[in-house]
C-alpha cells in the first residue's frame, strides 16, 4: 500500500511541477494578445496578426505534453 502512494505523490508533483511551464507559456500568450490589441489601435494590423498568431501558438504549445515534459525533467529557473 505504501508503494502506491508514493507513487500517486511522484505523479502528482509531477503534474504540479509541469504546470508552471505551461503557465509560464499562458501567460506569454496573454502578453502577446494582449501586443496585438494594441498594435490594432494603433494602426498596424499586420504586427497585431502577427502577434494574435504568435498567442494562439502559445496557448496551443502550452497545452502540450512536451511543456510539462520539459519542465519536469529540466525545472523552471522562473523562481
Amino acid at each position: 500500500m505504501q508503494k502506491k502512494q508514493i507513487i500517486i505523490l511522484i505523479l502528482s508533483a509531477s503534474i504540479l511541477n509541469g504546470c508552471a511551464s505551461s503557465s509560464e507559456l499562458s501567460k506569454r500568450a496573454e502578453n502577446n494578445a494582449k501586443a496585438g490589441e494594441y498594435y490594432e489601435s494603433i494602426g498596424q494590423p499586420e504586427a497585431a496578426k502577427r502577434s494574435r498568431k504568435m498567442a494562439q501558438e502559445n496557448n496551443d504549445d502550452s497545452m502540450t505534453i512536451e511543456a510539462i515534459l520539459f519542465d519536469l525533467f529540466f525545472g523552471s529557473d522562473d523562481k
